[in-house]
């Protein structure tokens, strides 16, 4: 994004160096002895996704050289050693066979002959998923590995019919083990336009539109939001210098009065418009495709009448030593909070088919108080307690909960403690 001003106009040039600098903090925190990452802590079990990803990220951090900030080679280095025991183990299924084929195309890309892991993998994909896996993303990133170790015949093989999904399309949306049809479908076009770009040029712009279409629904998370970055910042790099400075925009009003706006120098040139403008005459130079979106911004004049309902149901209440309905407290004296959560059925669905995953519940703590640090029969911190708890991270001013929601209540629980006096 620090290449890409015109996304993120408000933010100052220090911004991303900033972000990936704290993100890099993360990671150290996170990386076990063997380098692979865990998902909040540095755990001895490792996240096999998460941690080709991380390794990913600064890779791609390292490439682009962001201003101001420096990917550490220790934090690096042990993050490749880890790819390596990734990439070289036998995969119980195809989700892990696809983490296995994303650590080995890292690894080829940073110049480490992986000529013996995709023979290898390949062999067991054929055995254990022949009917299966050359539609799926494993298929893709082994393609690309296939095509930096200049073995172009069986890169073909494997993209040819990848092209063609992404071309036809029609799979339904359904996210699982950090897969869906648009991460899948963006990390093709960004392998087709890293190390296919001959195949990339020659995808239909009708392609390209069904590839954003869920986004516009708002189907994604933050993988596929992530993964289409990448993709089309790839794409970009492609196509840029066919598109730069070939677009046009004009205001015309009431009166036929046409203006003309002044574009900047970039890919997603931006221009506001007047209020009493009727029409906008849009040019392009090029002979690429070009879209175009028109946007409003502000409050609604009217307010929503009733609650909002967008699949979540959330409660909470506060609690004294009896058990009853906190009124007012004095200092020193503590209350438990009880957060309850649950999924609704949307849209006439059978209610006991309501499922959210991979909540994040953030619960302010009120002002003048503070959380209390509980511990369980064995001695661990077990501050917050409830069903289905990912994971908790409390801070000095909230507590944060990871979950995932089903049709029944759940309900989570921490104490908290007053610290100063104040006035509701």
């Amino acid at each position: 994004m620090a290449r890409r001003p015109e996304f993120a106009a408000e933010r100052p040039p220090a911004y991303a160096a900033k972000t990936l600098e704290g993100t890099l903090r993360t990671l150290r925190a996170r990386q076990n002895a063997q380098g692979g990452f865990g998902l909040w802590t540095a755990s001895v079990q490792a996240d096999e996704f998460a941690s080709v990803y991380a390794v990913h990220l600064m890779l791609e951090a390292r490439e682009l050289d962001v201003p101001g900030a420096s990917v550490p080679n220790d934090l690096l280095q042990r993050g490749v050693e880890y790819l390596q025991q990734v990439a070289s183990s036998n995969p119980a299924d195809l989700n892990a066979a696809r983490s296995r084929a994303y650590a080995t195309y890292l690894l080829t890309r940073i110049g480490i002959i992986t000529t013996p892991l995709v023979a290898s993998l390949r062999e067991s994909l054929d055995a254990k998923h022949a009917a299966t896996w050359k539609l799926d993303a494993t298929a893709a990133f082994l393609a690309a590995s296939y095509q930096l170790l200049k073995q172009e015949r069986p890169a073909a093989e494997l993209i040819t019919p990848l092209v063609q999904q992404l071309e036809k399309g029609g799979v339904d949306f359904r996210y699982a083990d950090y897969n869906d049809p648009t991460i899948r479908d963006a990390q093709m076009l960004y392998l087709l336009a890293r190390h296919f770009p001959a195949r990339l040029k020659s995808l239909k712009p009708t392609t390209l539109q069904r590839f954003v279409t869920p986004l516009g629904q708002g189907r994604y998370n933050t993988l596929s939001s992530a993964w289409s970055i990448l993709a089309i910042d790839a794409m970009a790099r492609q196509w840029g210098s066919e598109a730069l400075g070939k677009l046009s925009a004009m205001q015309v009003d009431a009166q036929g009065k046409a203006v003309a706006l002044k574009l900047p120098a970039n890919l997603l040139p931006r221009a506001a418009f007047d209020a009493g403008t009727v029409r906008l005459k849009l040019g392009n130079e090029s002979a690429l495709t070009t879209w175009y979106a028109v946007t409003q911004s502000g409050f609604d004049r009217v307010p929503p009448a009733n609650e909002l309902k967008s699949g979540l149901e959330v409660l909470r209440e506060y609690t004294g030593a009896d058990g009853k309905p906190a009124t007012h407290v004095k200092i020193g004296d503590e209350l438990t909070v009880k957060l309850s959560l649950r999924a609704m059925a949307l849209d006439g669905k059978d209610p006991g088919s309501a499922h959210v995953g991979a909540v994040a519940l953030t619960d302010l703590l009120p002002g003048g108080f503070e959380p209390v640090l509980q511990r369980d029969a064995n001695g661990a911190a077990s501050t917050v307690n409830g069903p289905a708890l990912a994971f908790a991270d409390v801070r000095e001013d909230r507590v944060v909960i990871y979950a995932s929601a089903g049709n029944a209540v759940q309900t989570y629980s921490y104490r908290i403690r007053a610290t100063n006096a104040g006035e509701r």
